[in-house]
């Protein structure tokens, strides 16, 4: 527009204009830089109206609050505000916690000297933390030892006051509420689902236990891409809330959307299956055989034993069902008070919140069962009651898309959280760094304290 302009007035206009066109049009550029210069060192504005920041990182892209959409706010670039921000966009129902309770502990002085620790990565020269943190677009993060943040950082506009969506992280929360409902004698880990919802009879969960839930052992057909209309997996989403609906289709509750599959495509228990709908056919039994909702129970079970500081959400859909499988939304420092009492088996500062058992059978037995695909490091990972293992390296972990992860390392004692935006959620490699990142940690934090 601007270069169409100049060209207008060399044939139209004397020399003398042109030239004060030109001068005019460098000027305002000038002009505008130097805005952006300001912007950019200014922090963002409370009402973040105007999020047209470009920061120094390559991944990250400006635009504006309304180019938002329920269609692509857990995408990436609009995620890097959504996904902490999630209230504006989906219905939520608040998991309350205690303004009064005291705050975590964090040790301000940085005493292993992490700002400086060199991670090594695909056998590359070392990388620096931060900077590693940078490339693999962490927004929260934060470390864990002897019950105390030993470690943190914010980025791309995140503050503690902030709450992330987890994506599957959530899925850990659902596992450890249903075993200690079992542990509390109100349902049976080895009944059949349709012990608790009859509705579920004669579906794919034909046969199929809690256990087998848990474990994502349950016969459900490929469900396709999540981000093709029509696939299983984008129709699971649009019936969950996360995408517009699609016109001319009727919603489904999600007990109704399974309904559609008959039996299952193999028998309960022989194959490793993920699949969201375990996780939120689980959450309904939990809600059935206590009389309470989702976000009633996850307060507490967890908010208020872990002594939460932050109002925590879960998104709901259009019938008031959580989405247990995906939509936890926490802060960083609530997030690592539960990554803390992972450490701890199940005891957060002397109070058991989780019972023990759900450690034992999750991370102390080898798996014996059907092992997931996926491999690290050439070892394959083991998936139990909704959580992650590397059992070698003596990690426990969640897994949730775009980088939301919890890890344990058990043999150093050290809980991580990282708090993420990946752009492109093809996650093995930076899921690899991350294991690294959580080695580097634990190895120095060991060899501090051996000192």
């Amino acid at each position: 527009m601007l270069f169409r302009s100049i060209a207008k007035q060399v044939r139209d206009q004397n020399g003398f204009a042109v030239a004060l066109g030109f001068f005019v049009v460098v000027a305002g550029i000038l002009i505008a830089l130097q805005v952006t210069n300001l912007s950019e060192a200014q922090p963002e504005a409370g009402n973040h109206q105007n999020l047209d920041v470009i920061r120094d990182t390559p991944f990250e892209t400006a635009f504006e609050r309304s180019d938002i959409t329920l269609l692509n706010w857990q995408h990436w670039p609009y995620s890097r505000y959504a996904s902490h921000h999630p209230r504006e966009f989906i219905p939520m129902a608040t998991i309350h916690s205690d303004p009064e309770a005291p705050a975590l502990k964090k040790l301000d002085n940085d005493p292993f000297n992490l700002v400086a620790l060199k991670v090594s990565v695909d056998e590359q020269e070392d990388v620096l933390l931060p900077d590693l943190l940078t490339s693999i677009q962490m927004k929260g993060f934060a470390v864990m030892h002897g019950g105390e943040i030993v470690f943190e950082t914010y980025d791309q506009g995140m503050q503690e006051h902030d709450i992330q969506v987890l994506q599957s992280t959530s899925k850990t929360f659902t596992g450890m509420l249903i075993h200690k409902l079992a542990n509390d004698g109100l349902l049976n880990l080895g009944a059949n689902v349709d012990a608790y919802l009859p509705d579920l009879n004669a579906s794919v969960f034909d046969d199929s236990t809690l256990q087998h839930m848990l474990d994502m052992q349950v016969g459900f057909p490929d469900f396709g891409s999540y981000h093709k209309a029509g696939d299983y997996g984008y129709m699971s989403e649009v019936h969950m809330g996360l995408k517009p609906k699609v016109l001319g289709v009727e919603h489904r509750s999600i007990l109704s959307f399974i309904q559609q599959f008959g039996k299952p495509v193999f028998a309960p228990g022989t194959e490793f299956s993920y699949n969201d709908m375990n996780t939120q056919v689980l959450a309904m039994v939990a809600e059935r055989v206590t009389g309470k909702r989702y976000n009633q129970l996850i307060e507490e079970t967890f908010w208020r034993p872990l002594s939460a500081r932050y109002d925590g959400a879960v998104a709901i859909d259009d019938d008031g069902n959580a989405g247990a499988s995906w939509g936890m939304a926490v802060t960083l420092r609530d997030a690592a008070r539960f990554a803390q009492m992972m450490l701890e088996r199940g005891s957060y500062e002397g109070r058991r919140i989780i019972p023990e058992s759900y450690f034992q059978a999750t991370f102390d037995q080898p798996l014996t069962g059907p092992q997931t695909s996926f491999e690290i490091f050439g070892k394959m990972e083991g998936y139990k009651n909704q959580v992650w293992m590397l059992q070698d390296e003596a990690l426990m972990y969640t897994a949730g898309s775009f980088g939301q992860y919890i890890f344990v390392d058990y043999e150093n004692e050290v809980a991580i959280v990282f708090m993420a935006n990946w752009s492109n959620n093809s996650s093995l490699k930076n899921l690899e760094t991350m294991v690294r990142i959580v080695r580097s940690i634990g190895e120095r934090i060991e060899q501090t304290n051996i000192d």
